[in-house]
């Protein structure tokens, strides 16, 4: 069996904690781009909420008019 020195256990323990650093700054890159993506999610269902209500106002002002051009205007 090879002999391993304090030196190699200390240089392959200071890559090791290069690589987990570098994964921590990745990890916390991906963390904050799910946290934009929840953020645009919440703020497209505030617009959906908005838009059913516009919808039905809409589609009852369209119903008048069809309404008034068809039976009242003639």
């Amino acid at each position: 069996m090879q002999e391993v020195t304090h030196k190699q256990i200390y240089d392959r323990l200071i890559e090791v904690e290069k690589k987990v650093d570098e994964l921590d700054r990745n990890t916390v890159k991906v963390v904050e781009a799910f946290d934009s993506v929840k953020g645009a999610f919440t703020v497209l269902g505030w617009i959906a909420s908005a838009a059913k209500p516009i919808l039905w106002i809409v589609a009852g002002c369209t119903a008048l008019y069809a309404v008034f051009e068809n039976f009242v205007r003639k």
